[in-house]
């Protein structure tokens, strides 16, 4: 029965984890010449894209030069992402 193809469906997926990353990246000109700006800040989410290793990636106000640039450093060890 469907009913039954759906339960084990879902038993299955029970033990799969998506892990999910949300960042406000600020335009990338608000803060240029500050100790916010996008050049000190992009290491840092490098840095922390590595260690969460995030299935998805999501951004608020992510420029597409910073996105660009994002998508650089992910690719950098393994070229799978794109957006």
């Amino acid at each position: 029965s469907t009913h039954h193809s759906m339960r084990a469906a879902a038993s299955r997926m029970s033990n799969v984890i998506v892990r999910v990353c949300s960042f406000n990246l600020r335009h990338g000109y608000v803060d240029h010449g500050t100790p916010n700006s996008w050049d000190k800040r992009r290491p840092i989410l490098k840095a922390c894209l590595e260690r969460m290793q995030p299935h998805i990636i999501g951004t608020q106000e992510g420029d597409p030069p910073l996105l660009n640039e994002m998508l650089t450093d992910l690719n950098a060890t393994a070229n799978r992402w794109s957006y």
